[in-house]
């Protein structure tokens, strides 16, 4: 956790609220809180804008002066079954692994990546996938406080 980190007070404060629950307890919250964190994300990359609610920066031009439909921009970033969730009562990880993560990797930094398997290199623009907005940290607050009053 590096020290300039704006999610350091919350993880230390939800580090001490969870160690109150049962290891069972603490495991199930996590992955609802990781589920539907889950479909947040999923909702922000459709709607393609970063967490703190700016849009994307729009496709390129192709040699025509068209851009290419920007419906489906990163659309198999969003699918369940490439966006990983994993849960357990030592904590709760949501993001993409293989192939995937390096695919996300260059279009969440703003990297050097191939176009295609064999394909020109491209300096991609940022476009963050997964973040937390103040509205999910406040989601994930209210969760663990409702978990919390129901474990009293």
């Amino acid at each position: 956790m590096a020290a300039d980190d704006p999610l350091a007070p919350v993880e230390r404060w939800l580090a001490q609220a969870l160690a109150a629950l049962e290891p069972s307890a603490r495991k199930a919250l996590l992955a609802s809180i990781g589920r539907e964190l889950r479909k947040r994300n999923q909702r922000r990359i459709s709607r393609q804008t970063g967490p703190d609610g700016a849009p994307w920066p729009p496709r390129k031009r192709n040699g025509h002066g068209k851009v290419r439909s920007t419906a489906n921009m990163l659309q198999g970033l969003r699918e369940i079954r490439r966006l990983a969730l994993s849960a357990g009562p030592g904590g709760m990880e949501l993001g993409y692994s293989g192939r995937t993560a390096k695919i996300a990797a260059v279009h969440h930094f703003g990297e050097v990546g191939a176009v295609g398997q064999e394909g020109p290199k491209v300096k991609y623009p940022a476009r963050e996938l997964l973040g937390l907005d103040a509205d999910d940290i406040a989601f994930v607050r209210h969760a663990i406080m409702d978990a919390l009053e129901k474990a009293i």
